[in-house]
Formats: C-alpha cells, sequence, structure tokens
C-alpha cells in the first residue's frame, strides 16, 4: 500500500549570520581605551540569551567611536535575532556606509530583507556578497533560502551545494539543503543531510524537528519522539515542535500526551490552528 506522508511543520530555511570579533576582523577602530573592549565582551554574551546586556556593550563602543563597522555589525546581529528588524537593518546600513566591502554585513542584511519578503533585495544583497568574497560559504547557502523562496528550486540546490564545498561544516547549509529535499520527497537525501546538520551544530532544535519530519514519514515514529524531545529541551518556545510531537503521540495511540501537545502548540501561537487541524485529520487517517 502506497505511504501517504503527512503534512507536519516544516521549520522555515535558515539565514546563517555571522558575529565578529574587533581583534579579529581588520576593522579599523581607534586606539581610544574602552571601544575593543566593549565590541568584544558584547561578543562574548553572544549566542547567550542576555541581549541586552550585549547590545549596551555595542552602544558603548559606538558612543566612543561612532566609525567602528564591527561594533554596528554586531549590534545588528543581535537586533536580528531579537526580532528588532528595522533597527538591525539601520545597523547594517551603517556597517555597510562605513565599510562598502562589508560581506558579511551585506549577506545578514539579506536575512532582513528575506524575512520582510523584499526577495529581489535580499538576492542583490546576496550577489554583492558572493562579489566581494566569492568563497564567502553562508552567503551562498543563504542566497540558496533566497533562491528557494523565489521558486528557483535547481538555483538554490545549486547555492548549498557551493557552500557545502567552501565549508564542510556548515550546519546552516545542511539544514538548508534538506528542506529542499524533505519538500521534494527525497526523504534519506533530507535525513542525511539533517544529520550532518546536528553533527556540526548539536544545537540547533529545527534540524530536530526537520529529522523527526522525516522519521515519521518514513514509519519511524519512535525516533522522532527522540528528536521532537530533544528540540524541546533546547527550544522549548517553538510552537511547531509541539504540532509535530502531538502528531507523533497521536499516530502511537497516546491521545491525552498528544492533547497535552497541541494545546502548547496553539499556546505559543493561535495562528496554527488551521495547520493542526489539517495535520491531525491526516495522522486519524494514516492510523
Amino acid at each position: 500500500m502506497e505511504k501517504k506522508f503527512l503534512s507536519l511543520l516544516v521549520p522555515a530555511l535558515a539565514i546563517g549570520l555571522t558575529l565578529l570579533n574587533a581583534a579579529t576582523t581588520g576593522a579599523q577602530t581607534p586606539k581610544r581605551e574602552g571601544t575593543d573592549s566593549h565590541v568584544n565582551r558584547g561578543t562574548s554574551w553572544f549566542p547567550g540569551d542576555d541581549f541586552q546586556r550585549a547590545i549596551k556593550d555595542y552602544d558603548i563602543a559606538i558612543v566612543f567611536h561612532p566609525n567602528s563597522p564591527t561594533a554596528y555589525y554586531n549590534r545588528a546581529v543581535l537586533l536580528q535575532v531579537a526580532g528588532e528588524l528595522d533597527k538591525a537593518l539601520a545597523d547594517y546600513n551603517k556597517a555597510i556606509e562605513i565599510k562598502p566591502r562589508y560581506a558579511s554585513a551585506y549577506s545578514n542584511r539579506a536575512g532582513i530583507y528575506y524575512a520582510q519578503g523584499r526577495l529581489d533585495e535580499a538576492l542583490s544583497d546576496c550577489n554583492r556578497a558572493i562579489e566581494i568574497d566569492s568563497r564567502y560559504a553562508s552567503a551562498y547557502t543563504n542566497r540558496g533560502v533566497v533562491r528557494s523562496a523565489k521558486g528557483d528550486t535547481g538555483g538554490a540546490l545549486a547555492d548549498h551545494n557551493k557552500a557545502i564545498r567552501l565549508n564542510p561544516r556548515l550546519a546552516t547549509a545542511y539544514f538548508n539543503r534538506g528542506v529542499l529535499f524533505l519538500n521534494q520527497g527525497e526523504l534519506k537525501l533530507a535525513l542525511a543531510d539533517f544529520d550532518s546538520a546536528i553533527k556540526n551544530a548539536p544545537s540547533l532544535a529545527m534540524a530536530y524537528v526537520n529529522r523527526g519530519s522525516v522519521h515519521v514519514a518514513l514509519g519511524n515514529v519512535n525516533a522522532a519522539l527522540a528528536d521532537y524531545d530533544r528540540a524541546i529541551s533546547l527550544n522549548p518556545k517553538m510552537a511547531a515542535v509541539y504540532q509535530n510531537r502531538g502528531i507523533a503521540y497521536l499516530l502511537l495511540g497516546k491521545q491525552r500526551e498528544a492533547d497535552l501537545d497541541f494545546a502548547r502548540c496553539l499556546e505559543l501561537d493561535s495562528s496554527l490552528k488551521s495547520s493542526l487541524d489539517r495535520a491531525v485529520t491526516a495522522a486519524k487517517n494514516r492510523r
């Protein structure tokens, strides 16, 4: 009998961000006391949760010298991760104004344009980053994300492949290529890529969510549960994983556990109600 795959949630393609340290980037900062120390101390708070302390350090660094592209850039990264996209965009713009050949700033700014649905501008920024540094692997996988959103699956795959050739340890490239394979029904290829993403970035919660989706599609529901549990331990506020784990529980006949996960999913993101209803119906039809 032909197996019907469940319509599980797949987290969005991952735009790779790069944080820089003033002492290692060639940033032209003055020898004024405090500038580099605050830039580098701000870096030390990342990727922890204390974004506000880090941002304050970059605020101080910029006061000491408002022409430090690294300070603007790193503050932009933190603001971007915190979801303050307009402020982050302003800082990337300033960093690029100070340092026009700032490849990582273009690549990261593309992520903001992507999130805002400004795909042509995102693609332009990725192209500019690659023009500046043709071996910048993150720029290729970021361009792959944008190309995928524009419907250019072949171009996206070529970009992710290029990123992996340039940097075989780049987890976001494996993750993004895995999403392409998963959406195309290439389950074994997707599984291999999510395995590689997790190997290179064991704390990448989204990779466990997607690998769990592959396990469910292949009928390995218990393996999926283990991945969803790990994803929740890494990011307990990701609504999608509760929907997916609830579906896994439903497939195993554990209605109570499923109901608790569905309630938590909607508590975190009520907009998923329609998606959840469709997934539950598909799961019940499969059993």
